[in-house]
């Protein structure tokens, strides 16, 4: 009751200096939106520059902290006339909402020399990473797996997993919020922008110890019936096609979305491993291949309805249903090199063929609540449920060297459940000031039901069943101020976590587990305004990573009897410090260059522990095992610079460069201790050049050096994409194409060592690919206009270019 009369409060009043304006552009003639727009605001009385912006892609642009007074607002497109309008903020009326601003096109064109107006591809803003999407042409007909490997900071494996920095433990959200759906499911057509959040303020949540990524959805606001429609093909048998539909109309925005996608690869890998036992050396050999095919449907419905003026509601849903059928061919031969002994286990060709289904949606309501009269005071809550289920089944042919044949079934099937409330309160204290509070509670339930069985049969049925259920609850605080040049913002967040197993085996006793901790997080910000172009910021947090289901289960996968995998339930959260220091100087027309250095600790490191000497009760065989264990701590620390300019008006340059140090040292039962480090290089060129006004050609260029792992390294990673697109029809629609990894040298190698052992691993993903697709935009250019606001009718009567 306390908090609710906190945030009901009133306070008292503020003399307020400062203004808001913002408007949209649109082409006067087929009312589609005007992007990267020049607008700008001039003194009434002599002319004088006051501030300016740029149209986003949707046409909107917006103008803040405008000082009181009469102005003229000018907007500047090329190819239309100058925009002018008077307009003015008082006490009474400091905002401005100018709505639908239109521009006719001029009487005269350009013959030679054409200035092409773009957002820039990367956009730092020292605290995040802004990458739009949009304009990544090298990501076109994918997934959000290939949208962030082209992404600063980040890497992505084989496998979908995701490092920030070098570290796994990133935390993963859509909209701002947490989803069940993976990065393959996710149509890269469907995203915006990428923010990447390395330091975090206390708002978020504290999951995710190297930091947030967060992928935006595209939203189309525009007026009338609007939408594009897509189809790609690649080679290999890979084919996606979408189509999203928009309308917007007084107070209702409606939304929604289809996309298909059918996508082949192949792949190969290979290991080889030498270990010491006591009857001698012992070297298995491991040559894989195979094919996976994954047919996906992904949908998403939505619509925002302004209740009030000042009060939204916005329901989305987002149903999936995806099929996947592979097919993998294992040969292996293990002998030992003393006695020549040939263990049946080890000498086999296996096929494993898998099938399954996975269904899930997101369902989420969110309410924004402003005050026009007290610029910066919001009110927002959202709440989430996301419901996942798969099953999938592994049939097994195996046959021994002795020409003996097994056969082997495995059966998963996984429910998991995600649901989160969420509640937040900004206001604004003195002119610069403001407060945040806000709580939160997040609910996660998974259920992991395996069956086995084996033709002949095993020493014991190892079918289990494992529930896991994770609740935490959380709420914090921020304070934001400003003083002359410097500003600065503290934060403090609770977080109590609660978890709960329960382990089901068909030959074991049952067991569980329990686990209750509470965790404060702080945060803190400072910056330093050295100019308009030049900011220096600190900034620090504290973080956690906790261990997920997968990681806890302490069932092995059995898909490779020879190289099993596991959880473990003894597994306790990971806690973070991170630093870091940035200077981010601007000039030009849109050029701009920052550098930040950082520095990061990490208690009860959580890593992958390979042990070749695991005997396994089974199958009564010597095998590898992998678990996750807490081993210790890790140390990163190093500098991150990224640059991006208009080299001329048809070239543009991103790059994205870091160089830190990596250490981890420890214990592990199966490695003793070990203390591994390395320096680690990483580098991201993106270069696009407008040879005419309707053609962009792009290349990007990802590069990162060997990391050090507890047990060994991960090896050079390299790969290069082009793309070009021509747009047609009226530059209403294009024709991309795109080849990725030009040289296919995009590998995910690993090289494993221990006490008695080491290991060689490569893996190829089919990654050489051309695509070609067709994207078409349209809109209802003849839909009637909204009426008009007295704003609107007074500033287009008396504006000059404004139809």
């Amino acid at each position: 009751m306390a908090l609710l009369l906190l945030l009901a409060g009133p306070l008292g009043a503020q003399a307020q200096t400062t203004g808001r304006i913002d408007g949209l552009l649109l082409d006067a003639a087929s009312q589609q939106p005007l992007p990267y727009a020049g607008v700008v605001l001039l003194r009434a009385a002599d002319s004088t520059f006051v501030t300016g912006a740029q149209s986003l892609e949707s046409g909107a642009f917006v103008l803040e902290k405008v000082p009181l007074g009469s102005y003229v607002l000018k907007a500047t497109v090329v190819g239309y006339r100058t925009g002018l309008r008077a307009v003015a903020l008082s006490s009474a009326a400091p905002e401005l909402h100018l709505g639908p601003l239109r521009l006719r096109t001029a009487a005269t064109k350009l013959a030679e020399v054409v200035v092409k107006g773009q957002r820039a591809i990367v956009t730092d803003n020292l605290d995040k990473k802004v990458i739009d999407v949009t304009k990544d042409l090298t990501a076109t007909g994918g997934t959000a797996v290939d949208v962030l490997q082209n992404v600063p900071s980040v890497t992505v494996d084989q496998s979908g997993a995701v490092s920030l920095r070098g570290s796994a433990n990133v935390r993963i959200l859509v909209d701002g919020k947490p989803t069940g759906v993976t990065l393959d499911q996710l149509p890269a057509s469907s995203i915006q922008t990428i923010e990447v959040i390395t330091n975090p303020s206390s708002r978020y949540d504290a999951e995710g110890s190297a930091g947030i990524i967060n992928i935006v959805l595209k939203k189309e606001r525009q007026d009338g019936l609007n939408g594009q429609a897509s189809a790609t093909a690649g080679t290999g048998d890979k084919y996606n096609t979408s189509l999203s539909l928009n309308y917007h109309r007084g107070k209702l925005n409606v939304f929604g979305s289809y996309d298909w996608r059918d996508d082949r690869r192949t792949g190969s890998g290979s290991v080889r491993q030498r270990s010491q036992t006591a009857a001698g050396p012992v070297v298995l050999n491991q040559d894989r291949t195979g094919v996976s095919t994954g047919v996906s449907h992904a949908v998403r419905l939505g619509l925002d309805y302004a209740l009030t003026p000042d009060q939204t509601l916005t329901l989305t849903v987002q149903p999936r249903y995806n099929t996947q059928n592979n097919r993998e061919d294992i040969f292996s031969t293990q002998t030992n090199q003393t006695t020549g002994d040939r263990p049946s286990l080890g000498n086999t060709t296996r096929a494993n063929t898998n099938a399954g289904t996975a269904r899930q949606a997101d369902f989420s309501l969110d309410y924004r609540r402003l005050w026009p009269a007290q610029k910066g005071r919001e009110l927002t809550a959202n709440m989430i449920y996301t419901p996942v289920q798969s099953n999938i089944g592994v049939s097994s042919t195996v046959n021994y060297f002795d020409k003996a044949t097994g056969y082997q079934q495995q059966q998963f099937d996984t429910q998991n459940d995600l649901a989160s409330a969420q509640l937040d309160y900004v206001r604004p204290v003195g002119e610069k000031g403001r407060y945040e509070l806000g709580a939160k509670s997040i609910s996660r339930r998974s259920d992991n039901d395996y069956r086995f069985a084996s033709q002949p049969a095993l020493a014991y049925n190892p079918s289990n069943r494992f529930i896991y259920h994770e609740l935490i609850q959380s709420a914090y605080g921020t304070y934001a101020n400003a003083a002359g040049a410097f500003s600065y913002q503290f934060g403090l967040r609770l977080e109590q976590t609660n978890t709960r197993g329960n382990l089901v085996a068909a030959a074991l006793p049952d067991s569980s587990f329990a686990r209750n901790y509470l965790s404060l997080f702080p945060s803190a910000v400072l910056a330093y305004d050295v100019s308009k172009e030049h900011r220096v910021q600190l900034s620090y947090s504290r973080r956690v990573q906790r261990p997920g289901a997968d990681e806890l289960n302490p069932f092995p996968d059995r898909s490779d009897p020879l190289n099993l995998r596991a959880g473990n339930t003894s597994l306790r959260p990971e806690f973070v410090h991170s630093l870091e220091l940035g200077d981010q100087h601007f000039f030009g027309a849109g050029g701009s260059v920052s550098a930040t250095a950082f520095y990061r600790l990490e208690e009860n490191t959580i890593t992958n522990i390979r042990d070749p000497f695991f005997f396994d009760s089974v199958t009564k065989s010597v095998v590898t095992k992998t678990t996750r264990l807490n081993v210790g701590q890790e140390t990163n620390y190093g500098l991150e610079a990224v640059a991006s300019a208009p080299l001329t008006s048809r070239w543009k340059v991103s790059l994205n460069a870091s160089a830190f140090r990596r250490i981890i040292k420890g214990s592990a039962p199966t490695n003793l201790d070990f203390n591994n480090s390395n320096f680690v290089y990483t580098s991201r060129l993106n270069t696009t050049v407008s040879p005419t006004k309707l053609l962009d050609l792009q290349l990007s260029a990802n590069y990162r050096s060997p990391v050090v792992s507890a047990q060994g390294q991960r090896l050079t990673q390299f790969n290069a994409d082009f793309a070009a697109k021509q747009s047609v029809l009226k530059e209403k629609g294009s024709i991309t194409l795109r080849v990725s990894d030009i040289f296919n040298t995009l590998q995910y190698n690993f090289n494993a060592y221990g006490t008695g052992f080491e290991s060689i691993s490569r893996n190829k993903r089919e990654s050489r690919i051309v695509y070609l697709g067709f994207s078409y935009r349209f809109g209802n250019a003849s839909a009637a206009p909204r009426p008009k606001r007295r704003e609107d009718q007074a500033d287009d009567a008396g504006g000059k270019g404004f139809e």
